[in-house]
């Protein structure tokens, strides 16, 4: 009750504030290693330098005045920290690099000063302020609990276990399963269900670690918990079937059931609806090129696994409340990050796979009224483009994360429609650029088409 009343209370400011300062919220969400991080500290860092954003009509055309960073309007959430990327990206602690990976949810507030466009212009300057949430990658599949109770929850992570190479970690926790009498009256559950998910975290942990942070499994908080360390919230792991006969009160099976009903309740659904619910915009980065690079399966995935979490948005829809009453995410943006990774006569081909595999997303998207947009982009540009002379074919060439002589890559071809050849396409990483300025513009693929898509109609 509490998230509706703030819901509506701000709203009602906003609406308050009439056509002279407005606020949009734009959601940053994408699996682990996607880009997130690096996403917001361009687009601010652009923003703020926008000599760099000739497809941004507002700054094509002149009406841009100003652009601030401001105090963020939640007082109860991490700021995202911006210098310290800039710091990082720039190279001021030492050899440039990228910045950590996101671990909590933060929120970073930026205020733009414009000039309206045609008849409006007028009216005089306009405020319009920026408001970026972002969130780990590991939280994100959470959302696809609020489909399931505690026996559908089980049986899915059990038949993903079970269907996954063996690791001794697995091996660890399913005899742990065997051993355990789950519907029986037991005076020791407590002990049980803390032994069940430590032993399931620390699969969660090895399979993570064998197949990327760009393919976790759920819940996201046994990955990267937190305030909630050591908390109950976290002591439940899955259970095979009911047996045939009745479940005791005081059995593990009822405990792991409450602690998966208070998890979704208090962590899930308190999540959703303090920050998704008031969502405006949202951007969904995907790293397609990497997960290609390592094999298709895993790109497939990733992307079954955004449609889940995509499903759980407050997406399009219609109501007769107005906007303010009622928010709803309008504009979806899917990006393929790290295009620099490729030559540019692919990354049509990039898009077209982005599409492929997010078919049923998009569609879904579309289906429920809000604009959708696919796009290639990177958010820095860490190569440039070569071409071998009589080969016929462009390469990349930066310099590699784990070498300091520059190198010239090719990546192998990305086919526009059907499945890669197993072993046929490999990405390089590479480090950032070693001349990014702290005080200026940097190179970027598509930033300024995608700040347009999501945020361009606002500065009208």
């Amino acid at each position: 009750m509490d998230h509706l009343v703030d819901r509506l209370l701000n709203r009602a400011l906003d609406t308050g504030r009439g056509l002279v300062e407005r606020r949009v919220r734009l959601g940053v969400t994408g699996l682990a290693e996607a880009g997130k991080t690096v996403f917001i500290t361009a687009l601010v860092q652009a923003l703020l330098h926008p000599a760099a954003l000739p497809r941004l009509s507002v700054v094509a055309e002149g009406r841009l005045r100003t652009v601030l960073l401001r105090p963020q309007p939640s007082q109860n959430l991490p700021r995202f920290p911006f210098e310290d990327c800039v710091a990082r990206l720039t190279g001021a602690f030492g050899t440039p690099d990228w910045p950590e990976s996101t671990r909590t949810q933060a929120e970073l507030r930026l205020s733009l000063r414009y000039l309206p466009g045609g008849l409006m212009a007028h009216l005089g300057e306009r405020v319009l302020h920026l408001d970026l949430f972002d969130y780990p990658g590991e939280w994100l599949l959470d959302l696809a609990l609020l489909r399931h109770d505690y026996e559908s929850w089980s049986a899915a992570t059990l038949a993903e276990i079970r269907a996954a190479p063996l690791m001794p970690e697995a091996k660890a926790f399913l005899d742990h399963l065997h051993r355990v009498m789950p519907d029986q009256e037991d005076q020791g559950a407590e002990a049980q269900a803390i032994e069940s998910a430590r032993l399931f975290t620390d699969f969660l942990h090895a399979r993570q670690k064998s197949l990327g942070r760009s393919a976790p499994l759920g819940p996201g908080r046994f990955l990267l918990p937190g305030e909630l360390e050591g908390s109950p919230l976290l002591t439940f792991a899955p259970l095979g079937p009911v047996g045939g006969g009745a479940v005791s009160r005081g059995s593990l099976r009822r405990l792991m059931n409450e602690r998966f009903q208070a998890y979704k309740d208090q962590v899930v659904r308190a999540f959703h609806q303090k920050h998704f619910a008031r969502l405006d915009r949202q951007i969904v980065l995907l790293d397609l090129a990497g997960h290609l690079s390592q094999e298709e399966k895993r790109a497939d995935a990733s992307a079954q696994a955004l449609d889940a979490v995509l499903a759980a948005l407050r997406i399009g829809g219609s109501s007769w409340l107005p906007r303010w009453l009622s928010p709803r995410i309008d504009r979806v943006l899917f990006a393929a990050t790290k295009a620099d990774h490729l030559p540019s006569d692919q990354h049509q081909a990039l898009q077209e796979q982005l599409k492929r595999k997010l078919d049923a997303s998009l569609r879904r998207t579309a289906y429920n009224g809000a604009q959708l947009e696919t796009m290639a982009l990177a958010s820095i540009r860490a190569t440039q483009e070569v071409e071998a002379r009589g080969e016929g074919r462009r390469y990349v060439a930066g310099t590699p994360y784990r070498g300091s002589e520059p190198l010239a890559h090719y990546p192998g071809k990305i086919p526009q429609t059907g499945r890669l050849n197993a072993g046929a396409f490999r990405v390089e990483r590479f480090r950032p650029p070693d001349d990014l300025d702290p005080r200026g513009p940097w190179p970027h693929l598509g930033l300024d088409r995608a700040l347009e898509f999501l945020v361009g109609d606002w500065l009208q």
